[in-house]
């Protein structure tokens, strides 16, 4: 097996080497996979919420899944409580609200999905919205 060629990066201080995927002809990104890093879960929690300590945010909200345990982290060093947009619908989300993006890593339309429980959580209210991957703004969109 040939070593791939990685990106080295920091994050919160902390030193990590990301290999390079090619996700589409021509096109290569650095894999940041963040589950199961607590260090760097950790690390780059505390950074961000110190950063947002005077940002009036309400609600804290990610796209399932690499998010969750960053926003998990995020919400108990700020007090605020989180949610999670989910990829699949479940019958128990009610009237829940979908909008469709595109994923980078995968190529594909994603729908993300919003709760009826969590629609009413964060309505009128001042979000934070925290993901894994920040490439095309289309989870933000």
């Amino acid at each position: 097996m040939t070593e791939r060629e990685t990106y080295t990066v920091q994050i919160a201080g902390i030193t990590r080497h990301l290999p390079l995927f090619e996700v589409a002809p021509g096109i290569r990104i650095a894999i940041f996979n963040m589950l199961g890093d607590t260090i760097v879960v950790k690390a780059t929690a505390a950074a961000l919420a110190e950063h947002l300590k005077h940002t009036p945010a309400e609600v804290l909200v990610t796209a399932e899944a690499k998010g969750i345990p960053l926003i998990y982290e995020m919400s108990a060093l700020m007090g605020l409580p989180y949610i999670v947009l989910r990829k699949s619908y479940k019958s128990y989300m009610g009237d829940a609200i979908s909008a469709e993006t595109v994923s980078i890593t995968t190529g594909k339309p994603q729908t993300l999905y919003l709760d009826e429980t969590d629609k009413a959580l964060i309505q009128g209210k001042k979000v934070v919205l925290v993901d894994d991957v920040i490439s095309t703004g289309s989870t933000l969109k």
